[in-house]
């Protein structure tokens, strides 16, 4: 009779032992999916290098003769081409190097006049 019982105990902590290592299992995979969901698409830092983009053009810079703006251009390419491939870190860090150019070419300009 002892035996009997002290089995079903064991097969019952097993049991419940492979169920928390399932458990765990899950709640690991959630996190890391939560994690990656976090790196959202940087649509406000590509709207505003865009506008600075244009701003700057708009004021008078010419991408030959503003080499700011010819780097704020390339950044913002690079930008929009990470955007597509989902590496949306990586652009976010493209658009603001994009709209910083673009501000310090349309201020190269404002400097001349």
């Amino acid at each position: 009779m002892g035996k009997g019982k002290g089995a079903s105990v064991f097969m019952r902590n097993e049991f419940f032992r492979a169920k928390n290592i399932v458990a765990r299992g899950l709640i690991i995979l959630c996190c890391l999916i939560g994690l990656l969901a976090c790196s959202v698409a940087p649509i406000q830092e590509m709207s505003d290098a865009r506008q600075a983009v244009q701003a700057a053009k708009s004021s008078g810079v010419v991408a030959q003769q503003s080499k700011l703006l010819e780097l704020a251009e390339n950044h913002l390419k690079s930008a929009e081409l990470k955007l597509q491939r989902r590496w949306y870190d990586s652009a976010r860090e493209d658009a603001i190097l994009a709209r910083d150019a673009a501000v310090k070419a349309r201020q190269e300009v404002d400097d001349l006049l």
